[in-house]
């Protein structure tokens, strides 16, 4: 019989993470302690649940049944966690939180201290996740609330069975240099581009803009940092298209144009098992009240 949720919970992350290491850091333990873990599991079982394949270690057949049947009793766990915290009703423990950067400096900062002001007995926890990854952590349960981003001109899938609260909706800019300012996108078609990776929602959003202009641009800047963004485009090497909170970032040298039509939505995306817990629920009261008192618009000239 198994005695130990977390050695699941290891099992789970390594299947997804691929190695011990990037396990043991999703779970904040060291690789030997998750070792430890699938050792015990595998004692236990009466079985092995992880082989050798080369450098890598994976799931055997039996790793995979196991865990197809623990991720349910994970959830179970989650969900009688939630039962037990709406029965007390009061605001309490820790609620770890992923954003994106942007959110994170602005609506997601100013929501925390107004939730610990009113509940000081929750115990936040905030990582800034590269690109999208958010959802993925949330679905790996390593965070009980992601600040994510879609765009209206490239849509998608990632937050389907999530409960969905949207936060707010900016305009999408086109930055240029000051010297030589673009006033619509087609004033930008034979110059240099920065995006952010190809795989990233804001460069399927940018390509997106691009495509309804019939361009093709030139993507010679690489990057999904918008401080680096707005210093590349206000040194006159390139231009850009991002949300209106890049410009939290003090445009010095840029020039700013609204894209009409486009636009970023910013949402507090949870597990329904998540979100039904008492301190969960009440930040996304403070997000939703945080991103009202935003005011998205004092930031587009």
């Amino acid at each position: 019989m198994i005695t130990d949720v977390r050695r699941i919970q290891a099992l789970r992350q390594l299947a997804e993470r691929g190695t011990v290491t990037a396990a043991a850091e999703a779970l904040g333990y060291t690789p030997s302690a998750v070792s430890q873990q699938l050792a015990a599991l595998e004692g236990e079982l009466g079985t092995p649940v992880t082989e050798r394949q080369g450098r890598n270690l994976v799931l055997t057949d039996a790793g995979r049944l196991l865990l197809e049947h623990g991720s349910d009793a994970l959830d179970a766990l989650e969900r009688a966690h939630t039962a037990v915290a709406a029965l007390r009703g009061e605001p309490i423990g820790p609620v770890r939180v992923g954003s994106l950067a942007s959110a994170a400096a602005s609506i997601v900062a100013d929501a925390l201290c107004t939730l610990l002001a009113e509940h000081p007995n929750v115990e936040p926890q905030l990582s800034v996740h590269p690109l999208d990854r958010n959802i993925e952590e949330l679905q790996l349960g390593t965070i009980d609330l992601a600040v994510e981003q879609s765009y209206a001109l490239a849509p998608h899938s990632a937050f389907d069975g999530l409960e969905v609260t949207d936060l707010l909706t900016e305009p999408l800019l086109l930055l240029s240099p000051a010297d030589t300012p673009c006033r619509t996108v087609d004033d930008a078609a034979e110059l240099p581009w920065i995006a952010s990776p190809p795989s990233a929602a804001c460069r399927r959003s940018t390509e997106s803009v691009a495509a309804r202009h019939g361009l093709s641009p030139d993507y010679c800047y690489e990057t999904d940092d918008h401080f680096a963004t707005m210093r590349l485009v206000g040194a006159g090497l390139a231009v850009a298209v991002l949300p209106a909170l890049a410009l939290l970032h003090e445009p010095r040298g840029i020039h700013v144009a609204v894209i009409p039509d486009a636009t970023r939505t910013i949402s507090a995306v949870t597990r329904p098992s998540a979100g039904a817990r008492p301190a969960v629920a009440k930040l996304i009261e403070h997000l939703v009240a945080a991103a009202a008192r935003f005011g998205i618009d004092s930031l587009v000239p």
